[in-house]
């Protein structure tokens, strides 16, 4: 009986406690509304260009049955091969499929034919689902036209840019680094003033000669400091333990992950504000790193989600950060080449950092 004393007990808590019951409640139903809208029904294309250099009946045939492929989006055309890579280099595409010359001539010559396929190899998910329906669409096109029983084939022949492969943990690893920049310190910052809220401790420093800016900024260093260090030795790991290799620069990546950290303490200082307690603050911070998660891109690329989903992952600041650090990791790009994200990131870090200290200025007097 004792057993059931305690469980009414603790029933009893939550109900004196609804902030805490409802966010126990609403955070499986939302996270689950959110990942239904975002993956489940109809889904989104993956952009491809086309270099027609045949220019002749079949090659337009053919063009024709890429364009029914369901995952596939032509987006645009290129006259040459270097253009054709250009539109990749640009990430306009992330392929591009060349018809050469005699394309057309040489299935009417019963002869055997070759389709040049450039993949961008940065985000595998996406190269290996191109190069899957590639494979289809030609197994397909020869189908129609009854090659097969003719015995030709249309033999593919791929290259790859920022290649020749992208393993799985350097694919993953700017969301590795996403975690440790956004759901650690978001957490820990935020857990951290609830919990000398809850014992009394932050107004007697608020009562201390200290200013409150003095101790909201020593807290954000400290964990700034913290977060940092965690971030450098995960890095470190992964580039002397794993073999990942960071062709762009150690700076540029380094920018754009303090600015996504100053956004994340930011975040995690507004959270406490808006959390009673410690229970509330890691319920908010786990909240809101679920659905950066789910839409960063890295699981399923963001051209491949729903119309919705590409909504809430343009809004979604752990998608401008994982996007600017797979460039600048995979693709060897300046900070430069990724300044729409760096400016999402900078905007993200001054808004929340401003919205979280105005607001806990305004509780804490």
């Amino acid at each position: 009986m004792s057993v059931f004393v305690v469980v009414i007990k603790e029933l009893k808590q939550f109900r004196r406690d609804p902030r805490s019951l409802i966010m126990i409640a609403m955070i499986p139903l939302i996270v689950m509304i959110l990942f239904g809208m975002g993956y489940g029904g109809e889904k989104g294309k993956v952009n491809i260009g086309i270099v027609n250099l045949d220019k002749e009946a079949l090659s337009w045939t053919l063009i024709d049955s890429i364009m029914k492929v369901k995952d596939l989006n032509i987006k645009a055309y290129g006259n040459s091969i270097e253009e054709g890579r250009k539109l990749i280099e640009d990430g306009k595409v992330s392929a591009v499929i060349i018809i050469p010359n005699g394309f057309t001539y040489g299935i009417i010559k019963n002869s055997s034919v070759q389709l040049l396929v450039i993949v961008d190899e940065s985000i595998p998910t996406i190269s290996s689902m191109i190069k899957s329906s590639i494979l289809y669409v030609t197994y397909k096109f020869q189908e129609e036209l009854s090659l097969r029983a003719q015995g030709n084939f249309i033999e593919i022949i791929y290259n790859s840019v920022y290649g020749p492969t992208v393993t799985n943990i350097e694919a993953f690893t700017p969301l590795v680094m996403g975690i440790v920049l956004q759901l650690v310190p978001t957490t820990l910052i935020s857990i951290a003033i609830c919990r000398e809220k809850e014992k009394g401790t932050f107004e007697q420093l608020i009562m201390s000669p200290i200013s409150k800016f003095d101790i909201i900024f020593g807290k954000f260093i400290a964990f700034f400091i913290a977060t940092i260090a965690n971030m450098l030795i995960t890095l470190l790991v992964a580039i002397y333990v794993f073999n990942v290799s960071i062709k762009g620069s150690i700076i540029d990546a380094m920018l754009i992950s303090t600015l996504f950290l100053i956004g994340s303490l930011g975040l995690g200082i507004l959270i406490s504000v808006l959390s009673r307690n410690q229970l509330q603050a890691n319920q908010a911070a786990i909240f809101v790193f679920i659905p950066a998660l789910l839409f960063s891109g890295t699981f399923v690329p963001i051209d491949m989600l729903s119309y919705f989903a590409k909504i809430i992952a343009n809004l979604t600041p752990m998608y401008y950060f994982t996007s600017a650090f797979r460039d600048i990791m995979i693709r060897g790009v300046s900070i430069w080449d990724v300044s729409w994200q760096t400016l999402v990131l900078i905007i993200y870090a001054v808004l929340m950092l401003t919205i979280a200290l105005k607001t806990l200025k305004l509780r804490v007097d």
